[in-house]
């Protein structure tokens, strides 16, 4: 399976819809969706994307930019991780905040920042 089919199946079943439920949307029959799901057919690139459209915003988004199409913000990008994925993020940050003179206090105005838990 090719790495835009395993995209887009990823974002569809994430995003809790049905198969019929994403042909009303998107306007594409529900067969060639299931098909698709089933790994049976791939899909011709209108009706890839007019699929993609019609996932919700989270679950777009992230596959949009797995695609190469859009680029995520750092909150987008975190948002859109995996769990393990966060967990790596969280670890690798605090990495940085232990090294010695990371954060320079006096220069630092964290008062806009919201309180880690």
């Amino acid at each position: 399976m090719d790495k835009h089919q395993e995209i887009l199946i990823t974002a569809i079943r994430e995003s809790g819809l049905t198969a019929r439920e994403i042909s009303v949307q998107a306007g594409v029959h529900e067969s060639t969706i299931s098909k698709f799901l089933d790994g049976k057919n791939d899909l011709k690139a209108g009706n890839y994307f007019r699929i993609l459209h019609a996932l919700p915003e989270k679950c777009r988004i992230p596959a949009l930019a797995r695609i190469g199409v859009v680029e995520l913000t750092p909150v987008q990008l975190i948002e859109a991780a995996t769990p393990r994925e966060k967990a790596e993020i969280l670890q690798a940050i605090a990495q940085w905040v232990l090294q010695p003179g990371s954060i320079n206090s006096k220069t630092t105005d964290t008062s806009d920042l919201q309180v880690a838990v």
